[in-house]
């Protein structure tokens, strides 16, 4: 028989058996560890009769078997390059080298060469050469490396665990079946989480998965689902996915693995979690939103028939102001006092009989033309007002003085309440003496923000009629239209009437 190291069926294990030969071909080592299994100044020919050296091979291994990765590193590749120089060079052991062999070499290539001598050692001692005996006996000789904490400088190996778990089910041998209802594939999820329920923004998500399969693992599918979201199968060869930006919801993630493009007999796992929704997304938020928007209904619904009621309440006070105004102007007095004065003036000077007359008759023009306003603007109030100054001046002369000074622009720019000024200068005339001892002297002037009318108090032996209710008018027209208040009153020797500017 032709000495064979391996028993090659395509490309694939061509591809190993080069990968082992460049391996153990680059290693020449000289140096001996003190509990070296080999006996001082031992040599190695590859054309010697590999009989002479079959008795140091257990001994080798278990050496192999017990030193830690870190530790004898020279020795250690001595004994490997003895070992499997030997196994190539041996008739007698033939090993087939399997598809999944690939991941031990990615692990770190120790662990294959463990995997290799566990197979060597089995055959040696057994004489045992079925395939599934001698293979699991190489991952059990891994797998005891590896547990053992000798291979403790290279970290922890997920694979590795998954493997040893599988074994301690006693489902070691399950992946060497090759029935078509055989459970042979173990899948393996990494959640990207080890919690469940995750806040609105927290909606990234990124699984990966493999699987362990001894029979044919270059044929394995994976398809994937995340229910809630897409409710249908994805089959692809990647080992991850990525859902980036979810939406809030209950998902499940289930990703399937195969050899079989039906996908029969498949193994499967899961992952369930939970995104939250933002708080303004929650039943109690869009209850309580829904109980906000009905109250702001209910207060603009009250707010407008409070509205609808002060511009009816503005509207019953300007006309009782309007109509008392209008009254007072033509009462008996004012009437007598206002034809007596035409008369005399017609007597003596037709020219200021026709002044008086245009004034008199401008008077009740203006009160009739701002009778539907609630606000007119200064220019238009001291309008009024001279009208009305010119006619009570054909009565008292120079005993009646008004001192006004309101700024242009001021005029042109703030208003105020309709005849207003006119009514404050009438009660001072009713409250007060006027004569030409005891001129009465009016003084309007402003701050910018409220308009100031003052006079000094000569009261009459007598009050006229009514004394007093023009202030409490104009102070509740002004409450309609503002929160603005009016004051008014004596201090010391004065009357001062203060009015908003609007």
């Amino acid at each position: 028989m032709v000495p064979q190291f391996f028993f090659f069926e395509n490309t694939m294990q061509r591809v190993l058996k080069n990968l082992i030969i460049a391996i153990i071909s680059c290693i020449w080592l000289t140096a001996y560890a003190q509990n070296s299994p080999l006996p001082e100044g031992f040599t190695f020919s590859m054309h010697s009769d590999m009989d002479q050296y079959t008795r140091y091979i257990i001994p080798c291994v278990n050496w192999l078997q017990q030193t830690p990765l870190n530790e004898h590193k020279q020795e250690r590749d001595k004994m490997n390059f003895f070992v499997l120089h030997w196994l190539e060079r041996n008739p007698d052991i033939d090993i087939s080298m399997p598809d999944y062999s690939l991941k031990f070499n990615g692990i770190h290539r120790e662990f294959l060469c463990l995997f290799l001598e566990g197979w060597i050692k089995y055959t040696l001692e057994t004489k045992d050469t079925v395939v599934t005996n001698c293979s699991m006996a190489g991952i059990k000789s891994m797998l005891d490396y590896y547990h053992e904490g000798k291979a403790a400088s290279i970290g922890k190996i997920d694979f590795l665990d998954n493997l040893s778990q599988i074994e301690k089910e006693g489902k070691l041998k399950d992946l060497f079946d090759t029935g078509s209802t055989a459970k042979n594939t173990f899948l393996y999820l990494k959640a990207p989480y080890t919690k469940h329920d995750f806040k609105h923004d927290e909606n990234y998500f990124g699984f990966h998965y493999y699987t362990i399969n001894l029979v044919n693992p270059r044929e394995i599918r994976y398809r994937y689902m995340l229910d809630g979201y897409y409710n249908k199968w994805i089959t692809t060869t990647d080992g991850s996915v990525t859902y980036p930006r979810l939406p809030p919801g209950n998902y499940n993630f289930r990703v399937q693995a195969s050899m079989f493009p039906d996908f029969g007999n498949a193994a499967e796992s899961n992952y369930s979690f939970n995104i939250g929704k933002p708080v303004w997304q929650e039943n109690w938020f869009l209850s309580m939103a829904v109980v906000a928007c009905l109250l702001l209904v209910f207060f603009i619904v009250r707010q407008r028939e409070k509205n609808l009621k002060n511009i009816a309440s503005l509207d019953r006070m300007r006309i009782t102001f309007e109509y008392e105004h209008l009254k007072s102007q033509i009462n008996p007095h004012f009437l007598f006092n206002s034809f007596n004065t035409l008369a005399n003036l017609i007597a003596k000077d037709q020219k200021k009989a026709m002044d008086y007359t245009e004034s008199l008759s401008g008077l009740y023009h203006n009160i009739l033309a701002h009778h539907d306003n609630d606000l007119v603007l200064l220019s238009e109030e001291f309008a009024i007002l001279d009208d009305y100054i010119s006619i009570q001046k054909g009565r008292f002369g120079d005993a009646l003085q008004l001192e006004i000074e309101i700024p242009p622009e001021v005029m042109q720019t703030k208003k105020i309440v309709p005849l207003a000024l006119q009514m404050l200068i009438e009660n001072a005339i009713k409250h007060n003496v006027v004569s030409a001892i005891f001129p009465l002297v009016i003084d309007i002037f402003t701050d910018g923000n409220e308009i100031i009318i003052r006079n000094v108090v000569r009261p009459k032996l007598s009050k006229e009629k009514g004394a007093g209710l023009g202030l409490i008018n104009i102070k509740r027209r002004y409450d309609l239209l503002t929160k603005k208040t009016v004051s008014y009153g004596q201090h010391e020797n004065e009357f001062i009437v203060t009015l908003p500017l609007l």
